[in-house]
């Protein structure tokens, strides 16, 4: 639910995503879909970007796109300048920004179901390191969303999967940068 190129989204972490989707049906919340995305993010070698509080990804799964970030300060929610673009190629990009400079790779697959409720986006988002809804929308919309879902607004979480993957992963003693799923041995 972008608005002139600015997102504000909060994060929770879900146990039963079912109960989460049973309270949407009943509300008659719209599903939209579901898909694999995979985001490859881009930064320098000395994560320049990273740094700065800017974001640089190439999508895929529900549409491929080229997206920037740049985050905007506010403690209740996550607030970010979103500029994006529906890309034809998402490998030629891949190149193009490599021949760019942008050679630190990082790379996140999720497995994501959208709903709209409310003129917000909810999504359902299954990573290596748990479940996670995501709420987006104008500040009032998500409050409003957060009271229907019966969540906890002190248990939000404002970081981003990044973030959560590197606690995650000290915490779990993992020595890996990439959120991806482990390959099923054949």
């Amino acid at each position: 639910m972008k608005k002139n190129n600015h997102e504000i989204e909060i994060k929770f972490e879900v146990k039963n995503s079912d109960s989460i989707r049973k309270i949407l049906s009943k509300y008659r919340a719209k599903f939209t879909g579901k898909a694999f995305e995979r985001t490859v993010r881009f930064d320098t070698l000395d994560k320049g970007l990273e740094k700065n509080q800017k974001f640089l990804r190439v999508r895929t799964g529900f549409k491929n796109t080229i997206t920037f970030k740049q985050k905007i300060e506010n403690k209740r929610f996550r607030e970010r300048k979103e500029i994006e673009l529906e890309i034809k190629d998402p490998e030629k990009m891949i190149m193009i920004l490599k021949s760019l400079g942008f050679t630190k790779i990082l790379i996140m697959e999720k497995y994501r179901e959208k709903w709209l409720f409310e003129n917000t986006e909810i999504v359902i988002d299954k990573l290596p390191m748990g479940t996670f809804i995501e709420i987006e929308g104008s500040e009032k919309s998500i409050d409003k969303v957060v009271e229907i879902l019966n969540l906890d607004s002190e248990e939000r979480i404002l970081g981003t999967y990044w973030d959560l993957w590197r606690d995650f992963t000290k915490k779990k003693k993992i020595n890996q940068e990439n959120i991806v799923f482990k390959k099923k041995s054949a």
